[in-house]
């Protein structure tokens, strides 16, 4: 609609990318000046610690960086989100197929994005440079979780591997946890922005069971809060199954939920004090969806809720129906809980 171009020069030129951003920032606030909607990486970044002169260095997803260094392709398109073709570790069999932690920051990707971050800082000392994994000046790390990435990485294959070679998925979950860290903590002292939190994109988690998410995936994000900092875990589908393994997080601060999944079971493991962070059911917001059905759900959300702590964000997508959306914004703001303004 607007004539945004995501090609190959948006995702590896920063400073392309900062000037196409910001015409998309100015276009999102002609079209909502007194809504705080904005031009953002998913729910990543945060508009409180969002600049004007910020430049993302290597603002491509994690999973797909780490399945880069492993030789997959970026695939880009020009109209929709980036990708990989190929998964690299598909035929894995034993950990001698997975390259040595140590030889991670010497792959040629890793070297090019340190040199755009070594460039920008020599030439644009005005500018303050984001660095991969970084979304924002909070110093909020962010991953995609474990099996998540493993199934990016090995395609289903991981979700057979889990019973039939439980072994070889603890190999490759163990490498995927030292990999993430190992880039976090590269690319936050080479660009001077400390690490604060980490957010957990667990996006695949609903897909297994609590014993498989406990056994394979919590000793790894334990991994991550005890060498890097407090998680901020997200699931996208119905998570009230592994709720409980979810709550086993050690350093948890806050949990990223959406599709119904329960505040209420959240709050009796977490208590009233805890970060709930949620989405509305993407089937609320949808065309042709009378707007009574989003408000109910934000009135149970608020009752679940308890006066917690908790943030409300969705995406905008082409298929939803903008006047359900901004009902959320109007509602809460009818029930006093907030002032409808930008922060920029």
């Amino acid at each position: 609609m607007a004539g945004f171009l995501f090609d190959d020069k948006y995702y590896f030129d920063p400073v392309y990318r900062l000037e196409q951003d910001s015409l998309i920032h100015e276009f999102v606030k002609e079209k909502f000046p007194r809504y705080p909607i904005y031009n953002m990486e998913a729910n990543l970044m945060q508009a409180e610690h969002m600049r004007k002169n910020h430049v993302l260095v290597g603002a491509i997803q994690p999973n797909m960086i780490l399945a880069a260094i492993l030789g997959a392709k970026f695939s880009i398109f020009e109209d929709k989100d980036s990708d990989v073709s190929g998964r690299p570790l598909e035929s894995i069999s034993k950990k001698e197929d997975l390259p040595e932690i140590s030889d991670i920051l010497n792959h040629p990707l890793v070297c090019d994005l340190d040199a755009q971050i070594n460039q920008i800082i020599e030439t644009y000392p005005d500018f303050k440079v984001i660095p991969p994994f970084f979304w924002d000046e909070s110093g909020r790390a962010t991953i995609h979780g474990i099996i998540t990435t493993s199934l990016k990485l090995t395609g289903d294959h991981i979700m057979i591997t889990m019973l039939t070679d439980p072994e070889l998925t603890h190999v490759i979950h163990r490498w995927i946890a030292d990999a993430y860290i190992v880039l976090i903590k590269h690319f936050s002292a080479l660009a001077n922005l400390p690490v604060t939190s980490v957010h957990v994109g667990e996006c695949s988690g609903p897909m297994i069971s609590a014993e498989l998410f406990d056994e394979f995936i919590v000793p790894y994000v334990n991994q991550l809060s005890k060498e890097i900092a407090s998680i901020r875990l997200h699931t996208c589908g119905f998570s009230d199954h592994i709720m409980e393994s979810i709550s086993h997080i050690e350093n948890l601060k806050i949990i990223d939920i959406g599709s119904d999944t329960s505040l209420r079971l959240i709050r009796s493991l977490k208590g009233r004090e805890f970060t709930i962070h949620v989405a509305p059911p993407m089937e609320y917001l949808m065309k042709g969806v009378p707007q009574s059905r989003i408000l109910e759900w934000l009135n149970k959300t608020l009752e679940d809720n308890d006066n917690g702590p908790m943030q409300i964000a969705y995406h905008l997508e082409p298929d939803y129906e903008i006047n359900n959306c901004l009902a959320i914004h109007d509602e809460i703001e009818k029930k006093g809980l907030i002032v409808n303004e930008r922060l920029f």
